[in-house]
This record gives structure tokens, sequence and C-alpha cells, in this order.
């Protein structure tokens, strides 16, 4: 019975220490995951490095012209019930939502596939809920004349690339600032002076001219306000009422440059919302303070891990060979569950990627969506290469110890003598005493 009651609990303590090792497999995976993250993607110069590397300061301004005229110009711009269209197919996800609960699903798909045209009172219900032209609102018109090519010459003219490189890694400093220390104030700024002085400059008024040059002709008898700067916009004007018009953009330009700050604060528009306020969130401390604490407990979880080994160590290590036995598998085992994963990020998000391009809105440009790939691809490849070459590290660490287990106390069972051979037994001794024997009584010697 104490056999039996001997090996279950013998059974039990190796289980658990099995169980320990698959736990100390997810454990590491996840610590190792946390830790890189923290170490590189809490670092402002890994996104400098990536933004650099894209070119991106260099290819903004061509990206941001090609997505405010695709902005401007949406899909099915011009397309109208009355021409034979259908604006319901180039309606945008709210708008098409919003036409299904209004209209019912039969007649919101009848109408959508084409089978049948709308009635009046389904037009007014789906220009309600937004389908078709927009009756208000919208950019100036002067905007909506001006090309891709010709929006892409007016930002590369009014931002050029050193300055925003020195911009956007100066937001980016701030920005992890406020993530490191608790007691920074809540403020991201920009310095507009050098814009404000290139928008009142030569380069402000080549900007202008090239959006006059884009407007239409002006009719014969046009005479500008040159109290009223807007009135320049409204159409290209004749070479002779060209030459008023000039001199009078720089002092234009000028009061418009007054209304722009020295210093934009980007945050300002979201502290004025409240949305930094914490009592809307009842924490008793800040989120600031909740992300140090959290990168605090990220940089002490290694211990986790070695503290499940030696629990492991102390249910059934026995010798120096099941020490590095039981080391040496969950360690192996740990460093492939980590290379498995970095290249699962690696591979996941390629595929993402594919399926967010395949499936991109009619709003967003495509060279907005490839730049933004490129940088979390890139971001992304580095942290799943570090993450897999310790994931590697840790795989010879843990095989050094499973080869090297079969080494040990071989060289001492091989040097051990064998037992010394028994002696021989000592031959009886021989017995000299005189006996009687035979039947004539002589003495014999045995």
């Amino acid at each position: 019975m104490l056999e039996v009651l001997g090996a279950l609990f013998n059974f039990i303590i190796r289980l658990l220490a099995v169980l320990l090792c698959l736990a100390f497999l997810v454990t590491i995976v996840v610590v190792l995951l946390l830790v890189n993250a923290e170490s590189m993607l809490l670092s402002p110069a890994v996104y400098q490095n990536a933004l650099v590397r894209e070119r991106i300061y260099e290819r903004l301004p061509s990206l941001a012209a090609e997505q405010i005229y695709l902005s401007i110009h949406r899909a099915g711009e011009g397309v109208t019930w009355e021409g034979g269209g259908n604006p319901l197919q180039y309606a945008g996800p709210e708008a098409q939502s919003c036409s299904l609960d209004t209209l019912g699903e039969p007649a919101f798909r009848d109408i959508l596939g084409g089978s049948r045209a709308p009635t009046q009172p389904e037009i007014a219900a789906m220009t309600a809920c937004g389908v078709g032209p927009s009756q208000s609102g919208g950019p100036p018109e002067f905007f909506r004349v001006l090309t891709i090519d010709q929006w892409g010459y007016i930002l590369r003219t009014l931002l050029p690339a050193d300055w925003l490189q020195g911009q956007a890694e100066s937001a980016l400093r701030q920005a992890f600032k406020i993530l490191d220390t608790p007691g920074a104030p809540l403020s991201i700024t920009i310095d507009m002076r050098e814009f404000k002085t290139r928008l009142t400059g030569p380069a402000g008024t080549d900007a202008l001219l090239q959006v006059i040059q884009a407007l239409p002709p002006c009719p014969p008898d046009y005479a500008p306000d040159t109290a009223k700067p807007e009135t320049m916009l409204e159409c290209r004007p004749s070479d002779e009422v060209m030459a008023v018009i000039k001199p009078q953009i720089p002092p234009a330009l000028a009061e418009v440059a007054k209304d722009i700050p020295d210093q934009l604060d980007l945050l300002e528009p979201v502290r004025s919302a409240g949305v930094l306020s914490l009592e809307q969130y009842g924490l008793p401390i800040g989120p600031r303070q909740l992300l140090q604490i959290g990168r605090w407990i990220v940089r002490l979880s290694p211990i986790v891990c070695i503290v499940i080994l030696v629990l492991v160590t102390l249910l059934v290590v026995r010798s120096w060979r099941g020490f590095l036995r039981w080391w040496g598998l969950p360690i192996l085992a740990a460093g492939a569950g980590v290379v498995l994963t970095a290249v699962a990020i690696w591979l996941g998000l390629d595929v993402l990627i594919s399926l967010g391009r395949e499936n991109l809105p009619a709003t967003v440009s495509p060279g907005i969506f490839d730049t933004g790939a490129g940088i979390l691809v890139f971001i992304a490849h580095r942290y799943a290469l570090v993450t897999g070459g310790e994931g590697i590290v840790l795989g010879f660490i843990g095989l050094g110890l499973v080869v090297g287990s079969f080494f040990i106390g071989r060289g001492k069972r091989e040097a051990t003598p064998s037992a010394p051979a028994a002696p021989p037994s000592a031959p009886p001794q021989e017995d000299t005493a005189p006996r009687r024997s035979g039947i004539f009584g002589f003495s014999s010697v045995r």
C-alpha cells in the first residue's frame, strides 16, 4: 500500500513540474514580447528612423496633395439620380447604413443593385442620410480647381522637408516625454514662425499665384476689391489686372498670418474637449502613472520565469543531470515558441496589410495607406527580428543544457574501478596431531 501511495505522490509531483514547465513556456513568450515592446515601441528613435527610411518628409507634400484632392473630389462626384446614376453605390458606410434603416432591406437592396429606380420619397429619405451631392458646406470653390500636382507644388513650397523633419521629431520627443515624465505638461507644440515667414514671403506669393492660375478666367469687367483678399480667388484675371493685384498679395498674406500662433499646441483641442480629464474615468491615478507602473511590471516580469524554474528544481531535481534536463528542455521549447511567434508577427502583418489594401475605403488615398503600411512594416519587422533573435539564443542555451546533461557523470562511471576480487580462501591447515588408527595401533598423520 505504501508503495502505491509513493508512486502516486511521485506521479503528482512530476505532473505538477510538467505543468510548471508549460506555464514557463507561455510566460517567457509573453514576457519577451512585452519587454521588447517596452524597450522598442516606447522609444522615439524607432519612429524617427522609420520616418527617415520611408522618406516621409520628402514625400509628405505629394501624399497630402493626393489625400486632399481625394477628399474634395469624392468617388461618384457628379453622379445624380436625375442623370441616370446611382449615388447610393458611392455613398459611405454611414450613409448606406442610414438608408438601410430608413428604406428597409428589400427596397435598399433593389435600389443599390439597380433593379429599380427610387421614388421621390425614397430619394428624399436617402438625401437626408447623406446620399448624393452635398447641398451645403465643403471646401471653398477655388480648392476644387486645383489638380494633385498643383496641390503638391503649393505644399512643397510652404512646407520644406527640413522644416517638416524638425517639427515631427520635436513632436515625437515631446510626446514620449509626456509618457515618461508624470509631471510633464500635456502639451505638444509646433513652432510655426518659420512657416509664417515663408507664407508672408516669396514662397507664399508663389503658392497663391499657383492657385490663381488654376482658376477659370475672369469676365472682362472684373475688378477685384483689394480690401477683401478673398475676392482675389474668384477667378483668373487678365495680365493687366494681375499686375495690379500682385503687389497686394504679400499684405493680404500678412493679414492671414496674424491669425496663426507662433507656437501651435496640438493638444489644445483635446484639453478643451475634456478628454484628458481623469474625473470622467474615475481613475485614482492618472494614465501616465498607470503607464509607469505597467513599465516597471514589465521590466520585473522576467523574475516570474526564473521563479517557475526554481519551483521545478525544488520539486523534481535530485541531481545535476536532472537539473540540466528540467531546465534545458523548457528553455529549448521556449526558444522555439518565441521564434514561431516572431515569424507569425512577420507573416501575419503582411497578410493584414494585403487584406487592408484590398478593402481600402474610397476616401483613403492608396499612397497614404502604402506609406503608413511601410512605416508599420519597418517597425514590426524590426520588432520581430529582435524577438526572433532572442528566441534563437534561448533555443541554443536550452539545447546546450540538454546536450550537457548526457555527459554529466559519464566520466565518473567510466573511471570507477571494479570491486577487488575476493582473496582466495586459505587451504585448510593440516592436523599434525598424532592419532591412533588402524587395527595395529600405529600413529598416523592426516
